[in-house]
């Protein structure tokens, strides 16, 4: 995988940055609760305009845009 989806963006200042994907992603979410993971990209109704994302809720992207 591409270490730059690993990361974080450093550049969101939302204070709900820790739902975000690209944060809980860069803190192992997806391997470690693969199920609860799912979950947020199953079915996605947003992208992230910063990173390319996809999931369910705009909660979990820093810059939602809907598909």
């Amino acid at each position: 995988m591409d270490a730059k989806l690993l990361e974080s963006n450093t550049q969101c200042h939302s204070q709900k940055h820790t739902e975000h994907l690209c944060y809980i992603i860069s803190q192992g979410f997806h391997l470690s609760d693969v199920q609860n993971y799912r979950a947020l990209v199953e079915e996605p109704e947003y992208r992230c305009g910063h990173c390319g994302r996809t999931a369910k809720s705009n909660g979990n992207l820093c810059v939602p845009v809907p598909l």
